[in-house]
């Protein structure tokens, strides 16, 4: 234990948080649910850098880029899947974000996940349709590293900075994370009733 982890000015949630950041399982923690995100599990990557980045800042671009390629993995994997007529399960999603993935990919073919970032369609629709569509597996790789990489590693090293700015606030890790929490769920319902 550090110094820095001693100070009585610490969470001591936060500090565990922090260990976990710093080790390899944190690391695959971070891919594993960029991967799972990807393929089915409706909780944004973003939601585990929120709380690791902002434990452990020093760990904060590796867990992004760790979470960003799991993401792509994951989007590949997706793909295969549809492409040959499986499409896992995608709770949370609406027939009007299908239908607009849909209209996008026919359009702009791989290019079309372009709109994920902002459009608050989950990736893993952008990924299945691709896959239905044959868009070509390289093209949608790097078009989603491009998009969906770009935005979960930006996200990141921004919990990263936020974490180091907030080092003298570590002491209110918990109502952080529990304010972190409820500002993603919330989110995610807007989003989801506004593509309804």
């Amino acid at each position: 234990m550090t110094t820095e982890d001693a100070s009585p000015r610490d969470s001591r949630l936060r500090r565990r948080a922090a260990r976990l950041a710093r080790s390899p399982q944190g690391t695959a923690l971070a891919a594993a649910w960029g991967f799972a995100e990807a393929l089915s599990w409706p909780v944004l990557p973003e939601v585990a850098l929120a709380g690791l980045c902002v434990a452990d800042p020093r760990s904060g671009p590796r867990l992004s880029v760790a979470a960003a390629a799991g993401s792509v993995a994951g989007g590949l994997v997706t793909y295969a899947l549809a492409s040959k007529g499986v499409v896992p399960p995608q709770p949370l999603t609406t027939r009007r974000m299908r239908e607009t993935v849909a209209r996008q990919t026919r359009e702009e073919g791989a290019r079309a996940v372009r709109h994920q970032p902002l459009a608050g369609i989950p990736y893993k629709v952008y990924a299945a349709r691709a896959g239905e569509e044959g868009v070509g597996a390289l093209p949608f790789a790097c078009a989603s590293a491009r998009a969906r990489g770009t935005r979960i590693v930006t996200a990141g090293l921004a919990l990263t900075a936020f974490g180091a700015a907030a080092r003298s606030q570590r002491h209110r890790y918990g109502p952080y994370l529990a304010a972190a929490g409820t500002g993603f769920a919330a989110a995610l319902t807007l989003i989801v009733r506004a593509w309804r």
